[in-house]
């Protein structure tokens, strides 16, 4: 079904200020979007987890000419075999059990617009023949039909993985890869380039002022700077679901440090003081030597065969310990 071309230009709006620029890097990922987004060519967007891979697929799908028609998501990690086929050919009635009418598949629902294949490297050996096959003359058949479907749509595809690494394993087709990576666009985490964080968080708290019709709290500078300190190794995402949690569960008009969830704050705590190896055992052998001497009342040939070392390695390390023979005889107070 076609969009309406005034719906377009609001989602397309709507999109391009969630994938918030504000960065060189992101910046020139914008620039070659523009450029590919006009041409019926193959796109293949890297990126970790969380970093808008599918948004970016829907963006350059909403400044191509394809952007009336349907734009379709396949999350590739989660289909094999069979399940692959149906989700991605169709089947007739009574193709298999539990096959009661006909079904189209996303082939068919991305006709003259965009399949968005996510997590493609999640593909099994065996579905990556039958993918490349479709793509030699974009026909194929329904499972269970006789007859052959030509369709006309754009492939646009995500990993989080590195194909190419997945190529010398031979978990990955060389054919299909080179077949999928016509114009790779790669999206860095959000850890390098953390500049556009302040941005991002007052993009995501007006987005949720409105989508959950509460104030718009003010952010302490304090919370900005510790949100500049972490990675962020769920990247956007993670930083988005945050705020979110922050923004329904916080009541007050301020995000403070004392807002932030504990599960958030926990990994700006500091360390317990941890002492060296040497430290350790320096206070382990002082006390050792200091609580045998207090039991034998002071008598040191006794408490070095209680320690089971030589009278002169006793002597040694009273004087390397600096150990006041006289205070050993009080009672030694364990910490």
């Amino acid at each position: 079904m076609k969009l309406q071309s005034s719906y377009i230009k609001h989602l397309q709006k709507s999109i391009m200020q969630e994938f918030i620029l504000g960065s060189g890097v992101m910046h020139s990922i914008m620039k070659t979007v523009n450029q590919v987004a006009k041409y019926d060519v193959n796109v293949l967007i890297t990126g970790e987890s969380g970093t808008g891979k599918e948004l970016l697929a829907k963006i350059i799908h909403l400044q191509s000419p394809r952007s009336e028609n349907p734009f379709v998501p396949v999350n590739s990690g989660v289909l094999s075999g069979l399940m692959f086929e149906d989700k991605l050919f169709g089947h007739e009635k009574g193709a298999f059990t539990g096959a009661i009418r006909q079904e189209k598949g996303c082939f068919e629902m991305a006709d003259k617009g965009t399949l968005f294949l996510d997590e493609v490297s999640e593909l099994p050996l065996k579905n990556q023949v039958d993918f490349l096959r479709f793509l030699e003359d974009f026909c194929f058949q329904r499972i269970g039909g006789n007859d052959l479907i030509e369709v006309d749509i754009r492939i646009i595809s995500a990993t989080n993985k590195d194909l190419k690494d997945e190529v010398k394993k031979k978990l990955f087709r060389e054919d299909l890869f080179y077949r999928l990576h016509a114009v790779p666009i790669y999206i860095p985490p959000l850890r390098d380039r953390k500049s556009v964080i302040p941005k991002m968080v007052d993009h995501f708290l007006n987005q949720c002022a409105v989508n959950f019709k509460k104030p718009k709290p003010t952010i302490k500078p304090a919370v900005i700077e510790l949100f500049l300190r972490y990675d962020w190794p769920g990247n956007i995402r993670e930083l988005k679901n945050l705020l979110e949690r922050i923004f329904i569960l916080n009541d007050d008009d301020v995000i403070g440090l004392a807002q932030l969830p504990s599960d958030f704050a926990w990994h700006f705590k500091e360390p317990h003081c941890i002492k060296d190896l040497e430290e350790i055992r320096k206070n382990a052998e002082k006390k050792a030597i200091l609580d045998v001497l207090y039991r034998l009342a002071g008598n040191k040939e006794k408490a070095a065969k209680t320690l089971n070392i030589s009278p002169r390695t006793l002597r040694h390390k009273i004087q390397k310990y600096n150990i006041k023979v006289e205070r050993s005889l009080k009672p030694f107070k364990k910490v």
